[in-house]
């Protein structure tokens, strides 16, 4: 399980700062309103201050640097956000949360959820504040946020961006189970920003694809992940380091191999290799986020054309956008599944 523990409702595994005892209860008193009638008036308990950690109390970077997150104190609810993570920026957007003040547009050329594009693209309102792993500082410190919210790619930046504001909170989830990390990142944002309703019917939708994706999953002998990128061909197994072993062992998939070398980023697999394997179905995700059409005239090559996959209309293309580049988002998570569900009638 998370160690994570975000102090402040009970559904959660939350506490509660309270500004003071005597404000754990308030009491109804009277009021006379304008036309001289007496009125019940109850003063609702307020759920700030609120200490919130990270999702993930330590990690290692690339570089081999070691970070540690600390918890942080709220004292309202913020209302001017930057997002740094495209799927938290998902989330937080179908959880309806309002005053995102600045994301990693990139020039408006970031791989953004294609739902989120227009909504969020560089203006007045949300600053571009540089690209995944490129942060613009100052663009960041213009936006004057209230929290930042940030994963893995910009982790190393930890510190730089606690001095502009002490409220940067890590949204990486370090569950062991994929979905149940998703759902803790929902309820992350639903607790801080007060929408635990709609995060239950987010939840609920996610669940519902999770479900039948399994059950038709269990319709295949295997299944192997493997990501395009620049006409090369990475592959995934269901490894504790593998990017996308949550397929196998969350979604329900055989991995058609265990032998791949354990990689964030897969393993330079040949088509020989692939075909060696000769996995029942082929699973693509378009690191290059471009057209079908145009990866399949590198992979449904001759020696591709062998497998079981290929002959059985079981290769699916997976989007880049939601796959590599938003993940853990709650509504991506739900179309990523839904893709599968698409493909594999």
């Amino acid at each position: 399980m998370s160690r994570w523990k975000l102090l402040a409702a009970p559904a959660l595994v939350l506490m509660l700062a309270a500004c003071g005892s005597d404000e754990t209860e308030t009491p109804k008193t009277d009021e006379t309103n304008k036309s001289g009638e007496t009125e019940k008036v109850v003063a609702e308990e307020s759920a700030f201050p609120m200490t919130v950690s990270s999702l993930t109390a330590n990690r290692e970077t690339d570089e081999g640097k070691s970070i540690t997150f600390e918890d942080i104190t709220l004292e309202q609810e913020p209302k001017r956000i930057i997002t740094l993570d495209y799927g938290f920026l998902d989330t937080l957007d179908a959880l309806g949360v309002e005053g995102i003040v600045g994301i990693a547009a990139n020039g408006g050329k970031g791989n953004i959820p294609e739902h989120l594009k227009a909504k969020y693209a560089p203006s007045d309102k949300v600053a571009d504040v540089g690209t995944l792993k490129e942060i613009n500082f100052e663009a960041v410190a213009a936006a004057n946020p209230d929290i930042i919210f940030i994963s893995g790619r910009q982790s190393p930046y930890y510190e730089e961006l606690k001095e502009i504001t002490p409220n940067v909170v890590f949204i990486g989830s370090d569950n062991s189970n994929y979905i149940d990390g998703v759902y803790e990142t929902v309820d992350l944002a639903a607790a801080i920003f007060d929408k635990a309703e709609k995060a239950e019917e987010l939840k609920a939708a996610l669940q519902e694809k999770v479900d039948a994706v399994k059950e038709k999953a269990a319709g295949y002998e295997n299944a192997l992940v493997a990501m395009y990128n620049d006409k090369k061909i990475s592959g995934f197994d269901n490894g504790a380091d593998s990017r996308f072993a949550y397929v196998y062992n969350d979604f329900g998939f055989v991995p058609s191999t265990t032998d791949i070398k354990a990689s964030s980023h897969g393993s330079d697999f040949s088509y020989e290799s692939l075909l060696s394997v000769d996995p029942a179905v082929l699973l693509i995700v378009d690191r290059t986020v471009s057209d079908v059409e145009t990866i399949k005239a590198d992979i449904e090559n001759d020696i591709i054309k062998q497998t079981r996959a290929y002959k059985e209309g079981k290769i699916v293309y997976l989007d880049g956008t939601n796959w590599y580049f938003s993940s853990n988002g709650i509504t991506t998570e739900t179309a990523k599944l839904q893709e599968i569900l698409d493909e594999l009638k």
